[in-house]
């Protein structure tokens, strides 16, 4: 799918504004920037630091509370009190694995996984401006770039 904005005469390609949108998120966590939280937006009701675990979460692997707290590079205990209160919204759920109980998997309940696709599209949507400011050869330069000091 390609959405097309004015830009300096040239369209943006939906998978340059997705390819930001993974880089800047992958810098978001390397450098801890932390969106702003503005009333109305889909941060409104979540804690700065929820973004970067929805965005975790939202990712097809399974995921448990070590393994998260290692990709955030956070400590358990914070990541258990930010999904205490998640699931406490009903945005996330913690489900024992059967063949091994000792095993808890954090997973975004339906309403997470819509929360979850209302961020990214805000996002790639925030990368596309970003990217409407330069000409097809800038943007492509600032994607390498962009990708190379998140180390991808």
């Amino acid at each position: 799918m390609k959405k097309e904005l004015p830009t300096r005469g040239h369209a943006i390609e939906n998978q340059q504004a997705v390819a930001l949108h993974e880089s800047i998120s992958v810098l978001m966590r390397k450098f801890r920037i932390e969106p702003g939280l503005l009333a109305g937006s889909v941060y409104a009701d979540l804690h700065a630091n929820d973004v970067a675990l929805f965005e975790l979460l939202a990712t097809p692997e399974p995921w448990s509370v070590r393994r998260v707290a290692e990709a955030l590079t956070a400590p358990i205990t914070t990541i258990s009190s930010a999904l205490d209160r998640l699931e406490r919204q009903g945005l996330v759920e913690r489900r024992r694995i059967p063949d091994d109980r000792r095993v808890v998997r954090i997973e975004l309940t339906v309403r997470g996984r819509r929360l979850a696709a209302r961020l990214r599209d805000a996002h790639v949507e925030n990368c596309r401006s970003m990217l409407a400011q330069l000409n097809p050869h800038e943007r492509e330069e600032f994607l390498r770039l962009a990708a190379q000091i998140a180390g991808s």
